[in-house]
Protein backbone atom coordinates (compact mmCIF):
# COMPACT_ATOMS: atom_id res chain seq x y z
CA UNK A 1 0.00 0.00 0.00
CA UNK A 2 2.97 2.31 -0.50
CA UNK A 3 1.34 4.52 -3.12
CA UNK A 4 -1.99 4.45 -1.28
CA UNK A 5 -0.22 5.53 1.92
CA UNK A 6 1.05 8.61 0.12
CA UNK A 7 -2.10 9.49 -1.81
CA UNK A 8 -4.78 8.61 0.75
CA UNK A 9 -3.24 7.71 4.13
CA UNK A 10 -6.59 7.58 5.95
CA UNK A 11 -7.98 5.17 3.37
CA UNK A 12 -4.91 2.95 3.68
CA UNK A 13 -5.29 2.82 7.46
CA UNK A 14 -8.99 2.06 7.13
CA UNK A 15 -8.30 -0.88 4.84
CA UNK A 16 -5.64 -2.22 7.21
CA UNK A 17 -8.04 -2.10 10.15
CA UNK A 18 -11.24 -3.28 8.48
CA UNK A 19 -10.40 -5.17 5.29
CA UNK A 20 -10.76 -8.60 6.95
CA UNK A 21 -14.17 -8.18 8.57
CA UNK A 22 -15.54 -6.11 5.68
CA UNK A 23 -14.40 -8.74 3.19
CA UNK A 24 -15.82 -11.56 5.31
CA UNK A 25 -19.20 -9.85 5.76
CA UNK A 26 -19.36 -9.08 2.05
CA UNK A 27 -18.62 -12.72 1.22
CA UNK A 28 -21.39 -13.88 3.56
CA UNK A 29 -23.75 -11.34 2.02
CA UNK A 30 -23.25 -12.86 -1.44
CA UNK A 31 -23.61 -16.50 -0.34
CA UNK A 32 -27.43 -16.35 -0.73
CA UNK A 33 -26.97 -15.02 -4.27
CA UNK A 34 -24.97 -18.13 -5.16
CA UNK A 35 -27.56 -20.35 -3.49
CA UNK A 36 -30.35 -18.54 -5.34
CA UNK A 37 -28.63 -19.19 -8.68
CA UNK A 38 -28.55 -22.89 -7.86
CA UNK A 39 -32.03 -23.19 -6.37
CA UNK A 40 -34.08 -20.93 -8.60
CA UNK A 41 -32.45 -21.36 -12.00
CA UNK A 42 -34.62 -21.67 -15.09
CA UNK A 43 -37.00 -19.38 -16.95
CA UNK A 44 -40.01 -21.52 -17.83
CA UNK A 45 -42.82 -22.93 -15.69
CA UNK A 46 -41.62 -24.94 -12.69
CA UNK A 47 -42.97 -27.53 -10.30
CA UNK A 48 -42.39 -27.86 -6.58
CA UNK A 49 -39.19 -29.85 -6.13
CA UNK A 50 -39.34 -33.19 -4.34
CA UNK A 51 -35.56 -33.41 -3.92
CA UNK A 52 -34.37 -33.39 -0.28
CA UNK A 53 -31.19 -31.70 -1.48
CA UNK A 54 -33.22 -28.82 -2.94
CA UNK A 55 -35.11 -28.36 0.33
CA UNK A 56 -31.86 -28.52 2.30
CA UNK A 57 -30.50 -25.83 0.00
CA UNK A 58 -33.63 -23.76 0.62
CA UNK A 59 -33.04 -23.99 4.38
CA UNK A 60 -29.46 -22.81 3.89
CA UNK A 61 -30.73 -19.99 1.68
CA UNK A 62 -33.12 -18.87 4.44
CA UNK A 63 -30.36 -19.07 7.06
CA UNK A 64 -27.85 -17.08 5.02
CA UNK A 65 -30.24 -14.51 3.52
CA UNK A 66 -30.11 -12.15 6.55
CA UNK A 67 -26.35 -11.81 6.00
CA UNK A 68 -27.03 -9.61 2.97
CA UNK A 69 -28.95 -6.76 4.66
CA UNK A 70 -26.95 -7.37 7.87
CA UNK A 71 -24.13 -5.19 6.50
CA UNK A 72 -26.29 -2.12 7.15
CA UNK A 73 -25.66 -2.65 10.87
CA UNK A 74 -21.92 -2.42 10.22
CA UNK A 75 -22.46 1.33 10.09
CA UNK A 76 -21.99 1.23 13.87
CA UNK A 77 -18.25 1.10 13.11
CA UNK A 78 -18.37 4.26 10.97
CA UNK A 79 -18.02 6.76 13.80
CA UNK A 80 -14.99 4.94 15.16
CA UNK A 81 -13.29 4.83 11.76
CA UNK A 82 -13.88 8.55 11.25
CA UNK A 83 -12.38 9.25 14.68
CA UNK A 84 -9.38 7.07 13.83
CA UNK A 85 -8.74 8.96 10.59
CA UNK A 86 -6.30 11.48 12.05
CA UNK A 87 -3.65 11.66 9.36
CA UNK A 88 -3.31 14.43 6.79
CA UNK A 89 -5.64 14.06 3.85
CA UNK A 90 -9.37 13.58 3.34
CA UNK A 91 -11.31 11.93 6.14
CA UNK A 92 -14.97 11.74 5.18
CA UNK A 93 -14.19 11.29 1.48
CA UNK A 94 -11.85 8.40 2.32
CA UNK A 95 -14.08 6.60 4.82
CA UNK A 96 -17.63 7.14 3.57
CA UNK A 97 -17.08 5.66 0.07
CA UNK A 98 -15.79 2.40 1.58
CA UNK A 99 -18.86 2.07 3.80
CA UNK A 100 -21.12 3.04 0.90
CA UNK A 101 -19.66 0.21 -1.18
CA UNK A 102 -20.03 -2.22 1.74
CA UNK A 103 -23.67 -1.35 2.43
CA UNK A 104 -24.58 -1.03 -1.25
CA UNK A 105 -23.06 -4.42 -2.02
CA UNK A 106 -25.04 -6.09 0.77
CA UNK A 107 -28.33 -4.49 -0.24
CA UNK A 108 -27.73 -5.39 -3.88
CA UNK A 109 -27.06 -9.00 -2.87
CA UNK A 110 -30.31 -8.99 -0.89
CA UNK A 111 -32.25 -7.59 -3.85
CA UNK A 112 -30.81 -10.15 -6.27
CA UNK A 113 -31.42 -13.07 -3.89
CA UNK A 114 -34.99 -12.09 -3.06
CA UNK A 115 -35.81 -11.28 -6.69
CA UNK A 116 -34.68 -14.75 -7.76
CA UNK A 117 -36.90 -16.35 -5.09
CA UNK A 118 -39.91 -14.22 -6.09
CA UNK A 119 -39.43 -15.05 -9.77
CA UNK A 120 -39.46 -18.72 -8.79
CA UNK A 121 -42.85 -18.14 -7.16
CA UNK A 122 -44.05 -16.74 -10.47
CA UNK A 123 -42.81 -19.84 -12.28
CA UNK A 124 -44.69 -22.02 -9.79
CA UNK A 125 -47.89 -20.10 -10.54
CA UNK A 126 -47.85 -18.40 -7.14
CA UNK A 127 -47.18 -14.86 -8.31
CA UNK A 128 -50.09 -13.55 -6.23
CA UNK A 129 -48.02 -14.33 -3.14
CA UNK A 130 -45.05 -12.15 -4.16
CA UNK A 131 -45.93 -9.22 -1.90
CA UNK A 132 -46.61 -11.35 1.16
CA UNK A 133 -43.50 -13.44 0.52
CA UNK A 134 -41.34 -10.29 0.30
CA UNK A 135 -42.74 -8.88 3.56
CA UNK A 136 -42.22 -12.27 5.24
CA UNK A 137 -38.61 -12.31 4.00
CA UNK A 138 -38.03 -8.81 5.42
CA UNK A 139 -39.50 -9.88 8.76
CA UNK A 140 -37.43 -13.07 8.98
CA UNK A 141 -34.31 -11.16 7.98
CA UNK A 142 -35.04 -8.58 10.69
CA UNK A 143 -35.13 -11.37 13.27
CA UNK A 144 -31.96 -12.89 11.81
CA UNK A 145 -30.14 -9.55 11.80
CA UNK A 146 -31.19 -8.93 15.41
CA UNK A 147 -29.87 -12.35 16.44
CA UNK A 148 -26.68 -11.82 14.46
CA UNK A 149 -25.92 -8.36 15.82
CA UNK A 150 -27.12 -8.61 19.42
CA UNK A 151 -26.86 -12.36 20.08
CA UNK A 152 -23.74 -12.69 17.88
CA UNK A 153 -25.34 -15.74 16.26
CA UNK A 154 -23.81 -17.08 13.04
CA UNK A 155 -25.84 -18.51 10.16
CA UNK A 156 -24.38 -22.00 10.49
CA UNK A 157 -24.88 -22.39 14.24
CA UNK A 158 -28.52 -23.64 14.00
CA UNK A 159 -27.12 -26.54 11.94
CA UNK A 160 -23.96 -27.39 13.88
CA UNK A 161 -25.25 -26.71 17.42
CA UNK A 162 -29.06 -26.54 17.37
CA UNK A 163 -29.64 -27.00 21.12
CA UNK A 164 -27.37 -24.17 22.28
CA UNK A 165 -28.63 -22.03 19.41
CA UNK A 166 -32.26 -22.42 20.49
CA UNK A 167 -31.34 -21.41 24.03
CA UNK A 168 -29.59 -18.26 22.81
CA UNK A 169 -32.46 -17.41 20.47
CA UNK A 170 -35.00 -17.77 23.27
CA UNK A 171 -32.92 -15.73 25.71
CA UNK A 172 -32.54 -12.86 23.25
CA UNK A 173 -36.08 -12.87 21.82
CA UNK A 174 -37.53 -12.63 25.34
CA UNK A 175 -35.42 -9.54 26.08
CA UNK A 176 -37.70 -6.54 26.69
CA UNK A 177 -36.06 -4.46 23.95
CA UNK A 178 -36.15 -7.22 21.33
CA UNK A 179 -39.54 -6.28 19.73
CA UNK A 180 -38.55 -2.63 19.27
CA UNK A 181 -35.15 -3.49 17.81
CA UNK A 182 -36.62 -6.10 15.46
CA UNK A 183 -39.30 -3.65 14.28
CA UNK A 184 -36.68 -0.97 13.62
CA UNK A 185 -34.54 -3.49 11.74
CA UNK A 186 -37.56 -4.58 9.72
CA UNK A 187 -38.27 -0.99 8.65
CA UNK A 188 -34.63 -0.39 7.71
CA UNK A 189 -34.51 -3.65 5.74
CA UNK A 190 -37.75 -2.88 3.93
CA UNK A 191 -36.64 0.67 3.10
CA UNK A 192 -33.20 -0.45 1.98
CA UNK A 193 -34.66 -3.10 -0.29
CA UNK A 194 -37.20 -0.62 -1.74
CA UNK A 195 -34.50 1.93 -2.57
CA UNK A 196 -32.10 -0.69 -3.94
CA UNK A 197 -34.82 -2.21 -6.14
CA UNK A 198 -35.76 1.23 -7.48
CA UNK A 199 -32.15 2.06 -8.31
CA UNK A 200 -31.49 -1.36 -9.85
CA UNK A 201 -34.66 -1.16 -11.96
CA UNK A 202 -33.72 2.33 -13.14
CA UNK A 203 -30.26 1.17 -14.21
CA UNK A 204 -31.74 -1.88 -15.94
CA UNK A 205 -34.30 0.20 -17.82
CA UNK A 206 -31.63 2.71 -18.87
CA UNK A 207 -29.39 -0.13 -20.10
CA UNK A 208 -32.28 -1.66 -22.08
CA UNK A 209 -33.12 1.69 -23.70
CA UNK A 210 -29.48 2.27 -24.59
CA UNK A 211 -29.22 -1.20 -26.14
CA UNK A 212 -32.37 -0.62 -28.20
CA UNK A 213 -31.08 2.73 -29.45
CA UNK A 214 -27.80 1.11 -30.47
CA UNK A 215 -29.66 -1.57 -32.43
CA UNK A 216 -31.91 0.91 -34.21
CA UNK A 217 -29.22 3.51 -34.98
CA UNK A 218 -28.14 3.10 -38.63
CA UNK A 219 -24.42 2.65 -39.18
CA UNK A 220 -22.68 4.92 -41.65
CA UNK A 221 -20.74 3.38 -44.52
Amino acid sequence: MGLLDQVAPNLADLLRRDAWWMGWNTLLAWVPVGLALLLFRGSGPARVSRSPFWWAGLVLFALFLPNAPYVVTDLIHLRWDIMMATKDGPVVSAVLPVYAVLVGSGLLAYHLSLSAALRHLDRLGLGAWRGRAAVTAHALCAVGIFLGRWARLNSWEPVVDPHATLERIWANLTWSWAPALILATFLVTWTGHFVTRAVADAFRDAAVRSARRLRTTPTST
